[in-house]
C-alpha cells in the first residue's frame, strides 16, 4: 500500500506491518549506536555521539519536506540541536549531551502535537533512546571509561 502524507496514518502500531523501513531503520539506528561504542576505542565517543546526534536530526525535518507542513520549524530545530553539539565538541561533551538530551525533550513536544505529526510508537520510544543514551554519556563523562 502506498501512503501520502494525507493519509498516513499516525497512530500506526510498532507492531503492524506498515512502514517496516522506518522501523527497520530504528532498530539500525538504536543497534548502531550499541555497536559503535563496543567495538571503537573509547577515544571516539564524542566522535560517535555527535554522528549519532546529527543522524537522529533528519527524520523530523524529512517527514517535514514530504508532508509540506512545519518545514521550517522542524529545520530549526535540527540545526539547533546539530549547532549545539558541534559547538559542544569542539568545546565540552556537556553540550553533546545536551544536544541529545534536547531531541528527547522536542520528541515530548511533537506527541503534545508540536511539529509535524509522526507515529506515536517512534517519537515514545525516540525519548526513551535520546535520554537513556544522554544518561549512559553522563555516566560515562562522570566516571571515565572501565
Amino acid at each position: 500500500m502506498t501512503h501520502t502524507a494525507d493519509n498516513i496514518d499516525w497512530h500506526d502500531s510498532l507492531l503492524s506491518r506498515s512502514f517496516l523501513w522506518v522501523k527497520v531503520a530504528a532498530t539500525l539506528y538504536v543497534v548502531g549506536i550499541s555497536i559503535s561504542h563496543f567495538v571503537l576505542p573509547h577515544s571516539y565517543i564524542w566522535s560517535i555521539a555527535l554522528f549519532f546526534l546529527i543522524a537522529m536530526l533528519f527524520t523530523y525535518p524529512a517527514a517535514a519536506l514530504r508532508s509540506g507542513s512545519h518545514f521550517t520549524l522542524e529545520a530549526r530545530v535540527a540545526a539547533l540541536l546539530a549547532l549545539i553539539g558541534c559547538v559542544g565538541f569542539v568545546t565540552s561533551p556537556w553540550l553533546i549531551i545536551v544536544g541529545i538530551f534536547g531531541h528527547g525533550v522536542w520528541d515530548l513536544m511533537k506527541h503534545r502535537g508540536h511539529g509535524t505529526p509522526f507515529f506515536g510508537w517512534y517519537v515514545s520510544g525516540c525519548v526513551v533512546v535520546d535520554w537513556c543514551y544522554a544518561a549512559a554519556l553522563t555516566f560515562f563523562l562522570l566516571t571515565g571509561p572501565i
